[in-house]
């Protein structure tokens, strides 16, 4: 009977092993931010579909607070200047090591509902890579002073050039109306720069 009875709980665990497997699979928005209610707020994990190629797939942010439902797409990114034009504009030479300057940040639209898309971008300069160098991307999601959530982590190499990086994510149905603040940092192992930018939920 014992030996039956593990067999039956071995069964039990291999089946919601393999269910959580195919959900965390998911790849439309729906089935994500159902997969993200489902874990609930305050896990701190990222869990969503990665397909490797920059727009497509889906993430969902570590959500704080109570807040759940925060779906955010990937990273996309494009060289604004070259690295000619970037050092022509700065009067940047070689010497100078490694430059990271933050030209623009900003959270589009101004003012957006629950449920609807909010887009953040952020412009910097980049300069004495030697080639290319390791650079992170982070996002969060504040009210005042308090983190709700975070929104995105990721490293990607770049090399020397103007960089406009933008990630759209979904504002959750369950946030409280009020003004909020996303906070972009970019950092390689030398340099650290950030841009804040507000936006109001209806």
């Amino acid at each position: 009977m014992k030996a039956k009875k593990s067999f039956c709980c071995m069964l039990g665990i291999l089946a919601t092993g393999m269910a959580v497997m195919c959900c965390v699979g998911c790849q439309t928005y729906g089935e994500a931010g159902a997969l993200g209610a489902a874990l609930g707020a305050g896990t701190g994990a990222i869990i969503g579909h990665q397909s490797g190629h920059a727009g497509e797939g889906a993430l969902i942010g570590a959500a704080l607070g109570g807040l759940t439902g925060l779906i955010a797409h990937d990273i996309k990114a494009h060289k604004e200047r070259d690295a000619t034009g970037t050092a022509t504009e700065y009067e940047y030479q070689p010497s100078q090591g490694e430059m990271l300057t933050l030209e623009n940040a900003q959270a589009l639209p101004s003012t957006v509902r629950r449920g609807n898309m909010v887009e953040a971008s952020i412009q910097y300069a980049l300069l004495g890579t030697g080639g290319g160098t390791r650079v992170t991307e982070s996002r969060s999601l504040r009210r005042g002073n308090e983190v709700i959530a975070e929104v995105s982590s990721k490293t990607f190499t770049r090399d020397d050039g103007t960089w406009v990086s933008t990630q759209q994510f979904k504002i959750p149905q369950n946030i409280d109306p009020g003004t909020y603040t996303v906070v972009q940092v970019v950092q390689t192992a030398q340099s650290r720069i950030s841009g804040s930018s507000q936006f109001r939920v209806e």
